[in-house]
């Protein structure tokens, strides 16, 4: 009689289960505080709120570490908390924003636009400049996180972190050479793999250095920021936004030819995209701000959808006119949303998409899935 046929087991292609590499397994299993190799990566995408970034962001940013240079007041901070009041509706139960508070620029009319939750589970404002207290507090909030929180932190900025050792220091002391770009590289180098692998975003301030030069055609390095906190910032960034100068024609009125006396009613925030992951390293982008606003709505989202639906001719503009397809007006009656086919000029259009923030929702929705495809 025959042996019966023993079977044959086919190996995993799992590195860490194979048996190929049992030396390695055993490695991992013995030094698992010391990588991520057994974690299940934490991936998610959260919206800038503009239509516009989105759009050039294929959805928003990802787990990681995300920069913002650029001159004061060009629209920085205030990116990174439209960012976090969406990190908090992603995640109402296990989200929480920290904001390091190093410059003291945080108003309480910042928070009120940008409608961040400020439940204390949720938000923390941290005030301190210590470089050493910020990083080891960090490293103790990712590392020791039996409750599965999602962290977004926020550090405003990086240029007002100083070491410990300097903050003692009496004025006369000399203070450590090219203090921001060596602490900027040690805290990246030991927190990079932590926020991609663990779901934990780290949004990045600071500003911009001058930089002199004697002839203005010199060619320059483009692998080289001119963002303070030197390059190591550009080689563990995930995105890297230089936001830029804001000047009179970027001012938005709501009368067609301003005249001497008139006020702006908002203005486009321009960011140029110095590193990106979707190969759109060097494109200027901006979306429009209305003044005025709060509660996350600074940004004039309704212009932004206006211009959309134009741009990709859901609606034509005639005369003083702007008619809505039927294609789209079904589009809407079947998800009970109803929009009147015609609209007397750009304004007032805008004007209806801000009465009825359900219709202005779904045209977000239907843009962004559009352009993710």
């Amino acid at each position: 009689m025959a042996r019966p046929k023993k079977e044959v087991q086919e190996e995993s292609e799992d590195p860490i289960t194979s048996g190929k590499l049992k030396v390695l397994d055993a490695i991992l299993i013995k030094n698992k505080n010391h990588h991520y190799a057994f974690d299940n990566k934490i991936d998610y995408v959260v919206s800038s709120g503009s239509l516009t970034l989105d759009i050039e962001m294929e959805g928003g940013i990802h787990p990681g570490i995300i920069r913002a240079s650029g001159i004061t007041e060009g629209g920085k901070t205030s990116n990174a908390l439209a960012f976090a009041r969406n990190f908090q509706i992603l995640h109402p139960e296990k989200g929480c924003v920290i904001y390091i508070k190093s410059e003291g620029r945080l108003s309480e009319s910042m928070i009120a636009r940008s409608g961040v939750t400020l439940d204390p589970g949720k938000w923390r404002v941290i005030p301190t400049n210590d470089y050493e207290f910020v990083t080891d507090s960090m490293r103790e909030l990712i590392k020791n996180n039996d409750e599965g929180n999602l962290y977004f932190f926020i550090i405003d900025s990086l240029d007002a972190l100083v070491p410990r050792n300097d903050l003692t220091k009496s004025a006369t002391e000399a203070n450590k050479t090219a203090g921001a770009a060596l602490l900027t590289a040690d805290l990246l180098r030991k927190m990079a793999a932590a926020f991609a692998s663990r779901g934990h975003i780290c949004f990045l301030i600071s500003q911009v250095r001058s930089s002199i030069k004697i002839n203005q055609y010199e060619k320059t390095d483009p692998k080289v920021t001119n963002a303070s906190g030197g390059n190591a910032a550009l080689h563990y960034s995930d995105w890297i936004m230089e936001f830029q100068q804001r000047w009179k024609d970027d001012q938005i009125f709501d009368v067609p030819k301003p005249q001497k006396g008139d006020h702006p009613v908002g203005h486009w925030c321009k960011i140029v995209f110095r590193k990106t992951p979707n190969e759109k390293s060097g494109r200027e982008i901006k979306y429009p701000i209305k003044y005025g606003r709060s509660n996350g709505s600074s940004v004039w989202v309704e212009y932004e959808i206006v211009d959309q639906l134009l741009s990709w001719e859901f609606a034509h503009a005639k005369g003083a006119w702007i008619t809505i397809t039927d294609e789209l007006i079904k589009e809407l009656s079947d998800n009970s949303l109803e929009i009147p086919k015609q609209h007397q000029g750009a304004d007032n259009l805008k004007t209806f998409l801000e009465e009825n923030p359900d219709i202005t929702k779904y045209l977000f929705n239907k843009f962004i899935s559009v352009f993710k495809k």
